[in-house]
């Protein structure tokens, strides 16, 4: 079996074409306009700018930041002072717990759960699920 490789950013920072394996972001940018699969945690007041597609876990803490313009697959996990941005344009499936912000301008299909504040606006649309046999699929 081959290990993926993992990549730690600790300043500013371009996907421009793929990277496949986790990333941890600590108190920079890093915008991703080409694409990702892996786990991505976004920490220490760092923000991730998703223009392209990420496909794997999130975990944004420590009042960070994921902005989403482009598509986001997976679930993400939201600690009190974080937020993530679906963007006019945007797409996130996936579910979300939610103990921080969550703001939806782009489309959202998934499950949320937590305690944490979620607002809709400027033209923000919840994909209903469409159920096959018990299971939710969210068509995006």
């Amino acid at each position: 079996m081959q290990k993926l490789p993992s990549l730690t950013v600790t300043a500013d920072q371009v996907i421009a074409d793929s990277f496949q394996g986790s990333i941890s972001v600590k108190g920079c940018t890093l915008v991703i306009s080409g694409s990702h699969q892996g786990s991505l945690a976004i920490s220490e007041g760092a923000m991730v700018e998703v223009y392209g597609a990420h496909q794997g876990s999130t975990s944004i803490s420590g009042g960070s930041k994921m902005v989403v313009s482009g598509t986001n697959l997976g679930s993400v996990t939201i600690s009190s002072d974080s937020e993530l941005v679906v963007e006019f344009g945007g797409k996130h499936t996936g579910s979300v717990g939610n103990e921080g912000r969550l703001i939806i301008r782009g489309t959202f299909g998934g499950s949320t759960s937590g305690s944490g504040a979620q607002t809709v606006e400027e033209g923000g649309y919840i994909k209903a699920p469409r159920i096959e046999n018990g299971i939710h699929y969210y068509d995006l």
